[in-house]
């Protein structure tokens, strides 16, 4: 604490001596109305001195029509144009020590019927810049009635595998981040967050491959950043929509908005029921110098789930310059599993010896809430800026589940098991951002402090038939407390000097990690202070052309349940367990980058370089009775380089094409007691996005995508690929859209893989969830289709 304290003293005196700097200038500020009375978004802005016609400054409009500009005292005229509308002048404008108000500025139709301009406007469903990639998840016909995991898998670079993992470039240590911080269920595993969230609430996906000192350095490839919806518009606004599907998938909700001049109330809710079928084929051979024998296993699940999440938040603009939001997210659901299990044994010749069956009925219960404010202050200066966030976290995660084994040749083998997994988290978020603009240029410097403590409650029982009683199995009961406790501090620079850019970070954070086994009594403390800098050059080329070089240094830390002893045994045969001696990876990421845009185009190409030590990866061992383990460890360093293309294509006003397609090489050098795990593999994927629009009304859209085969130092991931389509048409005069979706309609989207070590060689196959179809209906509360069905959305906040 002494660390954060001595840099927050230092930040408040650098903001107190920039207070009194910068050229004194007035807020020059009204309104664009459109012929209706609505505010007019992203509406240009420009102003001229009126003695000479020389520009003086320039901006867009909000979502909601305002706009604001700093000006010195001086006469000026302002133009004002927006596409299908009339351009607009305005004369005489003159500031002298005060600031002006232009007041409501109407503007008038260039065209009788404004129906004819409904895609003119229209957002991409992809948007390239050279730090991110922004997907507008509305836009994508396939995604209606989806949850996060499957949006995600849509995106280019990012793929979810079977399992809900998600991997950005080909790895899985990426940051997925919600309106720019954790979420309050973060403590669970990212995929199963993400599978509780839907579609309906998502306005966009942020990908930033190489992020600045600004973020969390968490994360070796980048983060991904969700970003919920909110209308900016005054009056009521929302959506409502419904959803069904085969196999069987429910779901419904609402996002509205209520805004008046000085306050604005958001709300929305989404109900799902999912059935996800999956299956899981292994084939395990174990050679031994006195034996051999093998077994195949056979795994069918159904998992059932009930999400809930219902959100409630204010924004409140005390004055010009001053507002507050408070808001809160609440989530609770059940689920309930049921796997049937199969063992086939064979002995050395391949001859059957038994065949063993295991059933589980899991039942799961969980909640989650967060509570978050967030305070914004602006200033006269432009694009001056000081934030602070407080956010609080808690969630529970209760599992029970009861196992029945029968074995067909050995009947001591039939047992009862049960287990129980009782976790608990509560986390707390201390942030505060402040921006100050200087000539061509500004400096950025934050504070960040999170706090975030797990309590996990594990245990298995067997039943004893001798007295009639369950008892634990031994090694498989513990209660495990987690607190980590992280202080960051961040300082930047930016200049633009004409066609050139360079931004200079760097960011410090001290980490301080405590692992209590309480059964057990093991007490297992971690604490490290690193220093994470990041520079980024861009440079502005003629005919919108532009590159960009940047660096950044990142972390990976390990899971909590990564430090657990142990946390799966459905599979008796196949137990994953944590490692609490695992230290953190860290990485040099390298990356230039070329944006090209056309009218009709645009093309984003990368080439990236990343050095990793101290590798986290999954480690399998066995023994004679058959038992594998599966456990994190640190083994070595790891080099990854590739290219990669992103863009999009508009082949006609109705027919746009987006894509992209990476490669990459990967060399491993690591070893672990002994045994060397060294790899060099070449990977490739591809993704391609059709999208049809027939009389404005009626969309089509196809994707495919497809992963090459990859080596691991274990093994090899096969190759993968799948394919989905959708179509949406318009209904109630533009109020409302009908979606039918189909989701990997050659039920191909599954994980083939072998892997193998000193004593075994294995095969598997997995599916976790099989092929299905969907119908979804979003209707429009005051958002009837015009200008592009613009969205007029904003986050309700993030981090940069």
């Amino acid at each position: 604490m002494k660390f954060l304290l001595s840099i927050l003293l230092s930040l408040i005196l650098f903001v107190s001596g920039f207070s009194q700097q910068g050229e004194t200038t007035y807020s020059l500020y009204g309104q664009v109305l459109d012929d209706k009375g609505e505010g007019l978004p992203y509406v240009s802005i420009a102003v001229f001195n009126s003695k000479d016609s020389n520009y003086v400054k320039g901006g867009a409009t909000e979502p909601n029509g305002r706009f604001s500009l700093q000006i010195p005292s001086g006469n000026y005229y302002a133009k004002i144009s927006f596409l299908s509308f009339k351009n607009k002048t305005i004369d005489n404008i003159v500031i002298s020590n005060k600031d002006v108000d232009l007041k409501k500025i109407g503007l008038t139709p260039s065209v009788n019927n404004l129906d004819e301009f409904e895609v003119v406007e229209e957002k991409r469903l992809m948007e390239l810049d050279l730090d991110k990639r922004i997907f507008n998840v509305s836009k994508d016909i396939t995604s209606q009635g989806a949850d996060a995991a499957e949006i995600l898998d849509n995106i280019p670079s990012v793929e979810v595998d079977v399992d809900g993992n998600v991997s950005l470039r080909g790895s899985g240590n990426v940051r997925v981040l919600i309106n720019g911080k954790p979420s309050g269920m973060m403590g669970m595993t990212t995929a199963d967050v993400l599978k509780q969230m839907d579609a309906t609430q998502i306005e966009k996906i942020e990908v930033i491959t190489n992020p600045s000192a600004r973020y969390d350095a968490e994360g070796e490839v980048g983060i991904i950043n969700i970003i919920l919806k909110r209308d900016r518009r005054e009056g009521v606004n929302g959506s409502v929509n419904a959803n069904f599907g085969y196999p069987n998938n429910y779901g419904g909700g609402f996002n509205i908005t209520f805004k008046q001049k000085h306050f604005n109330v958001f709300t929305g809710y989404g109900v799902s029921f999912r059935n996800s079928p999956g299956l899981s084929i292994n084939q395990q051979e174990f050679t031994y110098p006195d034996t051999s024998f093998s077994y195949n296993s056979d795994s069918k699940t159904q998992r059932f789930s009930f999400n809930n999440n219902f959100r409630l938040g204010t924004e409140i603009f005390l004055n010009k310059y001053n507002s507050f939001t408070l808001s809160g997210k609440y989530s609770f659901g059940d689920g309930d599993n049921e796997t049937n299990l199969t063992y086939s044994d064979f002995d050395e010749f391949g001859e059957a010896v038994q065949t063993v069956h295991r059933d589980e009925i899991e039942d799961k219960d969980r909640n989650s809430y967060d509570v978050s404010f967030n305070y914004r202050k602006t200033f006269k200066q432009k694009d001056r800026l000081l934030t602070f966030d407080v956010q609080k976290t808690q969630r529970t995660d209760n599992e029970s589940s009861i196992i029945t084994q029968t074995n067909t040749a050995i009947a001591s083998e039939n047992i009862e098991q049960r287990i129980f997994n009782d976790e608990g988290g509560d986390n707390w978020l201390f942030q505060m951002d402040y921006i100050h603009p200087i000539k061509k240029g500004k400096i950025e410097f934050g504070l960040k402090h999170t706090n975030k403590k797990i309590d996990d409650d594990y245990a298995v029982e067997q039943f004893n038939d001798t007295i009639n009683d369950w008892e634990y199995i031994p090694g498989f009961n513990n209660l495990v407390l987690y607190d980590e406790n992280v202080s960051a501090s961040y300082l930047m620079l930016g200049k633009k000097i004409k066609q050139f850019s360079f931004q200079f970070g760097v960011r410090a954070e001290l980490t301080e990690v405590t692992t209590e086994l309480v059964t057990t009594n093991e007490l297992n403390k971690r604490n490290y202070l690193n220093f994470f800098p990041s520079v980024h050059f861009s440079y502005q080329l003629k005919k919108e052309n532009s590159i960009q070089l940047g660096y950044s240094r990142r972390i990976r830390r390990p899971h909590h349940y990564w430090l657990l002893p142990f946390f799966s045994f459905t599979d008796s045969r196949s137990n994953v367990s944590g490692n609490p001696n695992i230290n953190p990876e860290y990485t040099d990421s390298y990356e230039l980058g070329h944006l090209k845009n056309w009218d009709k185009a645009s093309l984003l190409s990368s080439v990236y370089y990343r050095y990793t030590t101290s590798t986290m990866d999954w480690v399998v061992f066995s023994d004679a009775e058959g038992i594998t383990r599966r456990m994190p460890v640190n083994l070595g360093v790891k080099d990854a380089y590739g290219i990669e293309f992103s863009g999009s294509y508009e082949l006609a006003k109705w027919w746009t094409v987006r894509g992209s397609y990476n490669f990459f090489r990967e060399i491993r050098d690591g070893e672990f007691q002994g045994v060397e795990y060294d790899v060099d593999t070449y990977v490739w994927s591809t993704r391609l996005n059709s999208k049809w629009k027939i009389k404005k009304k009626i969309g089509l859209q196809a994707s495919g995508n497809y992963r090459a085969p990859k080596q691991s130092p274990q093994g090899e991931t096969k190759a993968r690929y799948s394919i989905d389509i959708g179509f949406s048409f318009d209904v109630l005069k533009g109020n409302g859209t009908v979606a039918f979706t189909g989701k990997d309609i050659l039920n191909s989207r599954r994980r083939n893989s072998i892997s193998y070590g000193e004593n075994f060689v294995s095969e598997s196959e997995r599916q976790w969830r099989s092929r299905y179809v969907r119908v979804s209906f979003t209707y429009r509360l005051n958002q009837k289709k015009k200008r592009g069905e613009e969205n007029y959305g904003e986050s309700e906040g993030g981090e940069g």
